[in-house]
Formats: structure tokens, sequence, C-alpha cells
């Protein structure tokens, strides 16, 4: 049997990064710019509630921004945040 490791000891920003639809998300991003999860989910073929739960996973991980406007909600890359988390990574 083997144990899963705890939550708290892979930093956020990993598993971000620990699914092949995220990085397709990412992928989109870094592509269009922002993008609205409604088009996302049409580009990926996918319902709107399982983009926004991967959206969800990708801002907790610190690599992508929402932000609201009406009903819509927009996503871009955190580019900030992910040059913060190279840097560190470098030292």
């Amino acid at each position: 049997m083997f144990l899963q490791a705890p939550r708290n000891e892979m930093p956020d920003h990993f598993l971000a990064f620990a699914n092949p639809t995220r990085l397709r998300i990412l992928q989109r991003l870094g592509e269009r710019g922002e993008v609205n999860v409604t088009d996302l989910a049409e580009y990926m073929h996918m319902s709107q509630p399982r983009i926004s739960w991967h959206v969800r996973m990708l801002r907790l991980g610190g690599v992508i921004r929402v932000r609201r406007d009406g009903r819509q909600v927009w996503c871009s890359l955190d580019v900030e945040n992910i040059q913060r988390f190279r840097e560190r990574l470098d030292e």
C-alpha cells in the first residue's frame, strides 16, 4: 500500500502543474493572454464546472489570476508571481 504524502509537503505551485489539463490551460493563456472560462471550456471540450475547478487549482498555485466582469470570469497568467517563484528556485 502506498501512502500519499501530506499536501503541505508539496508547494501548491507544483500541484498546479501536476495535471495535463491544467498544462493545456496554461498553454492557451500563454498564447491568448486573457481568456474567459466559458471560452476555455469550449476550447478544451470540457464542462464549464470542470474547467472552473482546474482554474481554481491554478489560482491557488499562484500561476494565474482571475477577474470577474459581470458573470464572466477571465483568467490570465500571473507572470509576476511565476517570476518570483523562479527567482526563489535560482537561489
